[in-house]
């Protein structure tokens, strides 16, 4: 939704390298200042971390707080909540 409202493509609003290190390896504690952070050490440019920092930061949060329930017979895959 950011890269449409802006009319850019989502690739040039954050490079997808360093989303995957964001969601694989967030910072802890997950704050829009950590985010941008990390964001800033994976090369974001400036206008780049300040679009995304905060929106991302959220969806980390949001994303913690989720509780997955494994299918039946399926494995374990249970996320607890952050403390």
């Amino acid at each position: 939704a950011l890269a449409a409202a802006r009319g850019l493509p989502v690739e040039n609003l954050l490079a997808p390298e360093a989303v995957r290190r964001l969601s694989w390896e967030p910072p802890d504690p997950v704050t829009p200042g950590s985010v941008a952070a990390l964001l800033a050490g994976c090369g974001a440019r400036p206008w780049q971390v300040e679009l995304t920092a905060g929106p991302l930061a959220a969806a980390l949060i949001r994303a913690a707080e989720t509780v997955v329930t494994p299918a039946p017979g399926a494995a374990d895959t249970t996320r607890q909540e952050r403390e």
